[in-house]
C-alpha cells in the first residue's frame, strides 16, 4: 500500500473520529447510556466496542505485524475478506461477535473517557503511517472472522469498522431520543 493511501485512509479514520466525539458533545448522560432492550446496546457499549477494538483490536495487530509478533508470514484472507477488502468495507448488516469473542459484557464509561480514547486512537493511528511506509506487508496475524491481515490491511480495517458501525450509531441514538 502506498503512502497516499495510508494517509487518504488515515484522513478517513480521522473524519469518522470526529463524527463519534462530536456526537459525544450532543448527548445527555441518560440517552447515552439508554438501552432499548437487554439484547440492544446503549450508544455508551456502542463507544466502548469501537474504541476498545480500535485500540486493542486493530491498531494492537497493525503493530504486531510490523514487529513480527504473535502471528506468521504469509496468510491468506477467506472469502469473507476477500470481499470485505474488494468492496472496501463490511456489507450494511447486523453482525454478532462470534462465539467465545463476546465473552465479557461490554460496559460504557462516561462521555468524557471516549473523547480521551478517541484522541489516543487518532495519535496512535498517525504515528503509524511511516512504519507502515516501511512494512514489506509479508507478516501477518489471525483475524477471526476475515482471514490473515498484514498491517496495512489491519490499518485500513480500523478504518472500515468505524464506518460499519455509523449506522448502528444512527439507529441507537433515534432509539434514545424516542424511548
Amino acid at each position: 500500500m502506498n503512502k497516499n493511501n495510508l494517509n487518504e485512509i488515515f484522513a478517513k479514520t480521522e473524519a469518522l473520529f470526529a463524527i463519534y466525539r462530536n456526537g459525544l458533545l450532543e448527548y445527555s448522560d441518560e440517552d447515552f447510556f439508554y438501552k432499548s432492550s437487554p439484547e440492544t446496546w446503549s450508544l455508551a457499549q456502542m463507544y466502548e466496542h469501537v474504541c476498545l477494538s480500535g485500540k486493542k483490536f486493530f491498531l494492537a495487530n497493525t503493530k504486531r505485524c510490523m514487529e513480527q509478533r504473535n502471528g506468521q508470514l504469509g496468510g491468506e484472507k477467506n472469502a469473507a475478506g476477500e470481499n470485505v477488502f474488494k468492496y472496501g468495507g463490511f456489507p450494511p448488516m447486523k453482525f454478532k461477535v462470534p462465539a467465545g469473542l463476546n465473552a465479557l459484557e461490554i460496559v460504557g464509561r462516561d462521555k468524557s473517557a471516549y473523547i480521551s480514547e478517541i484522541e489516543e486512537i487518532i495519535i496512535s493511528a498517525k504515528l503509524m503511517i511511516e512504519p507502515l511506509n516501511q512494512d514489506p506487508g509479508e507478516y501477518k496475524t489471525l483475524h477471526p472472522v476475515l482471514g490473515w491481515l498484514n498491517a496495512a490491511e489491519w490499518y485500513q480495517n480500523l478504518e472500515m469498522h468505524t464506518r460499519h458501525h455509523l449506522r448502528q450509531k444512527e439507529e441507537l441514538e433515534n432509539l434514545a431520543k424516542n424511548g
